[in-house]
C-alpha cells in the first residue's frame, strides 16, 4: 500500500475530530448564555422584591430639586387670526375708462397718494360747459339790474324765434320717432332720445319767451330775484361737476400697502367696481374669543404675548385695546381686540396666532426661616 492510499484512510478520522470540536464550542456559547438570562431574570426579581419591600414599609423614592421663588400666574391661552387694523377696497366715485393705474402689489402708498386716473375728457368738458352757463346767468342778472334796452328786446325776439323753431323740430322728431317705434322699427333707446331732445327744446322755448316777456315789462324784483336764483343754481351745479371731474383721481384714504389689483389700464371701471385693496401694516390686530369663565379677568391695556409659527422663538408683544360688551350666544365667549405693533412688518396679514394672555398675577410667596 503507497503513502497516498494510507493518508486518504487517515482523512475522514481527521474531519470527525474537526466537527466534533466546533459542536462542543457551540453547546458552550448556548450555555454561557443560558445562564447569563437566567442570572439577569434572578437579579431583576431581587430588585423587584426590594422595592416592594422599601414601599411597604413607607420608603417612597423621591427626586430633590431646589426651591425658586417666582410669582404665581393664571394665563391664558387663546388663538385667533392676525389682520390688519385698517383695510378698505377702494372704488372710484365715477364711471368711465381707467386711463391709468399707478401701484403694484407690494406697493407702499402714503396718504393722499394718487392710486389710479380715469379719463377726465368728459368730466373736463362738462365743467366747461356748465362755466358758460354760469357766465350767461350773471349777464343776464348783470342786464336786469341794469335795465332793458331797445336792442335787447330785438335780441329776445330773435332768441324766440330760434327756440320756437328747434322746438318744432323737435316736436316732428319725436312724432316721426313714436310712429317708428310703435311699429316696432326702432329701440325704445332711440326713442327716449328723442323725447329727451324735445323736452329741452321746449325748456329753451319757454326761457327765451320768459325773457322776451320780462324785456317787454321790464324787470320786476320777483324777476331779478328768480335771475339771481337760475344764477345761483348754476353756481352750484357748477361746483358739482368740478367735484365729479376731481373724483376721476382715485387717492389713498391713509398710508399703508397695496395687497390687491384688480384691473388694469383701459378697464372700464364704475362706482361698484374695487380697483385694488390697501391695507394698514404698522400696526395689526388679532380678535380673540375669551370664556364666559375668564371675562371678569379681562381689561382693557393688559398685555399678551403674541407667538406665530413663521417666528417660533421671537415672541411679539400686544395690548388689549377694545372688549365686546355682549357675549356670542352661539359660543358664550367674549371677543376682545389685540392691537400689536409691528414696526418692520415681519408679521403678515392672515398668520395665525397663539395667545398668551396673563390674566391675574400673584406676588411670589416669601419663604419661611
Amino acid at each position: 500500500m503507497g503513502e497516498r492510499d494510507m493518508m486518504n484512510e487517515s482523512h475522514p478520522s481527521i474531519t470527525s475530530k474537526k466537527a466534533k470540536k466546533t459542536w462542543r464550542w457551540v453547546i458552550l456559547i448556548i450555555l454561557i448564555g443560558v445562564g447569563g438570562l437566567i442570572l439577569y431574570r434572578g437579579w431583576a426579581s431581587t430588585q423587584k422584591r426590594s422595592a416592594s419591600q422599601r414601599v411597604g414599609r413607607g420608603e417612597i423614592p423621591v427626586q430633590i430639586s431646589p426651591v425658586v421663588r417666582k410669582n404665581l400666574t393664571y394665563s391664558l391661552y387663546i388663538t385667533g387670526d392676525i389682520a390688519p387694523l385698517m383695510q378698505v377696497d377702494l372704488f372710484p366715485k365715477v364711471s368711465g375708462y381707467l386711463e391709468k393705474i399707478y401701484v403694484q402689489i407690494g406697493d407702499s402708498v402714503r396718504l393722499g397718494q394718487i392710486i389710479a386716473q380715469i379719463d377726465r375728457a368728459e368730466f373736463l368738458q362738462k365743467v366747461k360747459e356748465v362755466e358758460a352757463k354760469v357766465a350767461q346767468a350773471k349777464a343776464q342778472y348783470a342786464e336786469l339790474e341794469a335795465g332793458t334796452r331797445a336792442e335787447d328786446i330785438r335780441q329776445a325776439e330773435e332768441a324766440v324765434k330760434q327756440a320756437q323753431s328747434r322746438f318744432n323740430n323737435a316736436k316732428f322728431q319725436r312724432e316721426r320717432v313714436e310712429a317708428l317705434y310703435n311699429r316696432q322699427v326702432i329701440s325704445k333707446k332711440e326713442a327716449d332720445v328723442s323725447e329727451m331732445d324735445y323736452n329741452v327744446a321746449e325748456a329753451q322755448l319757454a326761457s327765451a319767451e320768459q325773457h322776451l316777456k320780462m324785456f317787454k315789462e321790464g324787470a320786476r324784483p320777483e324777476v331779478k330775484a328768480a335771475s339771481l336764483g337760475k344764477l345761483k343754481e348754476m353756481e352750484a351745479i357748477l361746483a358739482q361737476e368740478q367735484i365729479r371731474l376731481q373724483n376721476t383721481q382715485i387717492v389713498a384714504p391713509f398710508s399703508g400697502e397695496i395687497v390687491r389689483r384688480n384691473v388694469d389700464n383701459g378697464a372700464l371701471v364704475s362706482s361698484s367696481t374695487p380697483l385694488v385693496t390697501l391695507v394698514h401694516l404698522e400696526t395689526l390686530k388679532v380678535v380673540a374669543n375669551v370664556l364666559e369663565k375668564d371675562i371678569a379677568f379681562v381689561k382693557s391695556g393688559m398685555k399678551a404675548k403674541i407667538l406665530t409659527e413663521a417666528y417660533p422663538e421671537k415672541p411679539f408683544e400686544g395690548t388689549i385695546v377694545r372688549i365686546n360688551k355682549a357675549l356670542d350666544l352661539a359660543t358664550r365667549t367674549l371677543q376682545v381686540e389685540i392691537n400689536i405693533p409691528n414696526p418692520g412688518h415681519l408679521l403678515k396679514s392672515g398668520m395665525f396666532a397663539k395667545i398668551d394672555l396673563a390674566l391675574q398675577r400673584k406676588p411670589r410667596p416669601s419663604l419661611s426661616r
